[in-house]
């Protein structure tokens, strides 16, 4: 069994709000302090995987400019690959491929969770056939497409809930949590990545048991932005607005409908929000 591991940097071991920092790309807290825990979640996750069985494990980033793990630390059987493109390199998954790792998510947009978002902030929800996902439905619903079974989620409590809520037996490691109060506790790093490896081993010893996430098919993909203003374009042919804050399009299914949603819609909306954000910091921008 090979196991697709891919992630994510908001819902990985001691980052908390106020570390934030350390999740942005290119800045010497990113270099410090970041890296570093990405990293050893990763490779937690990766001898867990190994420990359990699995015959090989390829790593994918999605954070950001997808440079943040350090290859040179991962262990035997562990590789990392890079995805520059979303659709065309995973097609060799489907014949190579069995389960699904998520490591270092978050919750999505609206949930008391810890650094909590969809894809990124000018969106406020995203709905595959009226389910509204985050980036863990996003993802773990485009790759069931190609058959594989959702078996392992790190990240805070509110995404490791996410997940079960949407495959059941998908095993979870909560490394950190938003309290009611709204402060944030978070598992030492030995402890946490301890939690990942376990929990990784397990997902592989369990993997006739991972469910695979199916939202149907077709896909109806409806995004709401936070703004009108931000959808304030000429609509393509394939895209329909449901509201002045809400865009849908029909793809074949949820791999599509992602694919769709990162080539043909967001490349839209991104000028409009830039535009909004220029105008709100320089009034006169705007003109008279």
């Amino acid at each position: 069994m090979k196991v697709l591991m891919v992630v994510d940097m908001e819902g990985v071991s001691e980052i908390t709000t106020p570390r934030v920092s350390w999740v942005w790309n290119g800045t010497e807290d990113w270099e410090r302090f970041g890296r570093d825990r990405v990293t050893a979640d990763v490779v937690a996750a990766g001898r867990g995987a190994v420990a359990g069985g699995a015959e090989r494990v390829t790593v994918v980033e999605f954070h950001n400019q997808r440079n943040s793990v350090r290859p040179e630390a991962l262990p035997e059987g562990v590789d990392l690959v890079r995805m520059d493109d979303y659709l065309v390199p995973l097609g060799g998954i489907r014949r190579d491929h069995g389960l699904l790792f998520m490591v270092g998510f978050h919750a999505k947009a609206g949930t008391p969770g810890i650094l909590a978002h969809t894809v990124h902030d000018p969106v406020e929800d995203i709905r595959l056939n009226g389910v509204s996902v985050g980036e863990i439905g996003f993802f773990a619903a485009s790759f069931g497409v190609l058959g594989l079974g959702l078996a392992l989620v790190t990240g805070d409590r509110a995404a490791c809930e996410e997940a079960s809520a949407l495959a059941r037996t998908v095993e979870t490691a909560a490394v950190k949590e938003r309290l009611a109060d709204g402060s944030e506790t978070a598992l030492p790093l030995e402890e946490a990545v301890a939690l990942i490896e376990a929990r990784a081993a397990a997902a592989v010893r369990r993997s006739d048991e991972a469910g695979v996430v199916d939202l149907g098919r077709p896909v109806r993909l409806e995004v709401r932005l936070r703004r009108p203003e931000m959808t304030s374009f000429e609509l393509p042919p394939y895209l329909e607005r449901v509201d002045d804050r809400t865009l849908a399009a029909w793809a074949p299914d949820a791999y599509q409908a992602v694919s769709l949603y990162y080539s043909g819609l967001q490349p839209l909306y991104v000028p409009c929000v830039e535009r909004l954000r220029a105008t709100e910091a320089d009034p006169e921008a705007s003109g008279p």
